[in-house]
């Protein structure tokens, strides 16, 4: 039920932001799809590990987006339409009804075959769990402890070179 529900906010969302015309409600629907990617790939893959990943690396980009966008679009004002509330309101309840009706008809289909998809389900997550050895076993760990030191010097380097008491990078006029 909640892969239906998230679906279908999900759909809505995408064509709620073909009608917006403001950059912060532009903003504020793509991180609600964010969360809403995250929340899928975090359902199929039965580990919330790289959803959480991949949310924050997302989030993260977006903040920069929202400064960049906030200083730009600071005055506008926002447009509600109460014809599109409507529209979208029905839409969103249509949407949740035929993805309950698709998914009681697949679950219809499963129950002929739970052994094969409990099966699935294992052999997913020994599939996993495999790749997951590989990444920190003997010949790739080193290559693996290697990236996090250069991420982490990377990261000393960016906060001592924007070092807040030295001013700003770029030039003021």
């Amino acid at each position: 039920l909640t892969k239906i529900i998230v679906l279908t906010l999900s759909s809505t969302m995408n064509m709620n932001f073909i009608k917006m015309n403001h950059p912060m409600s532009m903003m504020f629907i793509i991180i609600i799809q964010t969360l809403f990617i995250g929340m899928i790939i975090g359902n199929l893959m039965e580990s919330f590990l790289l959803s959480y990943i991949l949310f924050l690396t997302f989030i993260g980009g977006m903040l920069v987006l929202f400064i960049y966008i906030t200083s730009i679009a600071s005055n506008e004002l926002f447009n509600i339409k109460i014809n599109n509330w409507i529209m979208n309101s029905s839409f969103t309840i249509l949407l949740f009804l035929f993805f309950l009706i698709l998914d009681f008809t697949i679950m219809m289909d499963n129950f002929k075959n739970s052994d094969t998809k409990m099966f699935s389900k294992n052999f997913t997550f020994q599939e996993m769990s495999i790749s997951l050895y590989k990444l920190y076993n003997n010949p790739t760990f080193m290559i693996t402890i290697i990236m996090m030191m250069y991420l982490f010097l990377t990261l000393l380097v960016v906060v001592t070179i924007t070092n807040i008491y030295k001013g700003p990078m770029r030039k003021m006029n």
